[in-house]
Formats: structure tokens, C-alpha cells, sequence
């Protein structure tokens, strides 16, 4: 997917959350940094 929104879609994802629900967003055309945070999550990067 290709389009440019200058990271509004990352900060509408965000703030549209209800209370409670942990979020973790990346904008399009950023696939990369949603791959290191997969990761991340799953705990199979060293990162300390």
C-alpha cells in the first residue's frame, strides 16, 4: 500500500482507542518499524 498522509493515520489510530486498549501504531509506507516492533513484542530482538 502506497500513500502519503504525513503520519495523520498513525496518530488517528492512537487517539480514536478506547481506555484501557494498549496501542501500538506505524504509519503507511512504514513497514519496517512495524516489523521491529513485532519483534519487540515478541521478544526476539536483544534490545537491553
Amino acid at each position: 500500500m502506497s500513500a502519503k498522509l504525513g503520519g495523520l493515520d498513525a496518530l488517528l489510530s492512537i487517539a480514536q482507542m478506547p481506555k484501557g486498549v494498549p496501542v501500538g501504531s506505524v504509519g503507511i509506507d512504514n513497514g519496517a518499524n512495524g516489523a521491529y516492533f513485532a519483534l519487540r513484542i515478541l521478544d526476539l530482538i536483544d534490545s537491553y
